[in-house]
């Protein structure tokens, strides 16, 4: 098989779920991403023959994709701002969203010289909320927590990998030990999709996304936010920050449950024009 015979047999068997445009980006990213070969080549040399183990790793990534297997669960590998990130169906793949609120928390501490600056990420999955922070703001002290021993070693690696100094932190967010710790930042991206919105949901994220950092009880949605704001109460300092990523059929529910706290509140919305994240400041 050559370089283009594999672009041709991707169109034959992907053309009923994607657009060709789609299907030539997901080849020309696992040629170079599994197959380690520069996607140029599929231009300056298209009759460069595959080997037998390339055709085996293409033709099973390939079979993945027709499974709708996500793209980054096939490579083991998502990118977030300027991270390189292993993802495993343990972790949610990093999303745009989130990297905005990531960019509205630098934003807001942008400037800093000599004030050190504690924050914790709640829920941190692949880690990447808390090394993009860490890296890009040489003031923040950064430390994470996750439920999930897994987890918190596939964030490790992340952070490792990224040179980024985070203190990881094993722990389950509806039950956060009280403690004399004081933080200037919290934030989480927690799970939030209630039950009922499952039928919207495309296949590749309700088949493969770990369903335990998406969904919350129908009867409960706002349940890691409590849990984070009544934490919040004794282990936020006075004008410090929460940021949260939320779900934007459950802003006004939020919002019912934030003015029971004493906290100013600005929203921020996303690339789509949806509102999808708070600033909480403490008062």
């Amino acid at each position: 098989m050559t370089l283009l015979e594999g672009r041709t047999l991707f169109r034959e068997q992907l053309s009923r779920l994607y657009q060709t445009q789609e299907i030539d980006f997901y080849y020309k990213f696992l040629l170079e991403h599994v197959l380690s070969r520069n996607p140029i080549q599929l231009a300056l040399n298209p009759n460069e023959r595959l080997d037998k183990q390339e055709i085996s790793n293409i033709k099973r990534a390939l079979n993945q994709l027709i499974k709708y297997t996500p793209l980054q669960y096939i490579t083991g590998e998502a990118f977030f701002r300027d991270l390189k990130l292993r993802v495993s169906p343990k972790v949610l793949i990093p999303r745009p969203e989130t990297e905005e609120l990531v960019d509205w928390i630098l934003k807001e501490y942008q400037g800093l010289q000599s004030k050190k600056i504690r924050v914790l990420d709640l829920g941190t999955g692949s880690g990447c909320i808390a090394i993009a922070l860490a890296k890009e703001q040489k003031q923040f002290l950064v430390s994470a927590l996750d439920i999930d021993p897994e987890i918190i070693s596939l964030a490790k690696e992340n952070a490792l990998n990224n040179k980024a100094t985070i203190e990881f932190r094993l722990g389950d967010m509806t039950q956060l030990p009280s403690t004399k710790e004081q933080f200037d930042i919290l934030v989480s991206n927690p799970p939030y999709v209630m039950q009922s919105e499952k039928k919207q949901m495309k296949t590749n994220v309700l088949n493969y996304e770990p369903h335990q950092a998406l969904f919350v009880p129908e009867d409960d949605p706002l349940l890691f936010y409590r849990c984070i704001l009544d934490y919040a109460e004794d282990h936020l300092v006075l004008n410090g920050s929460l940021f949260f990523e939320i779900n934007p059929l459950l802003v006004q529910e939020l919002n019912d449950l934030i003015r029971l706290y004493s906290y100013r509140v600005s929203e921020r919305m996303d690339i789509f024009g949806k509102v999808r994240m708070l600033r909480l400041q403490k008062i």
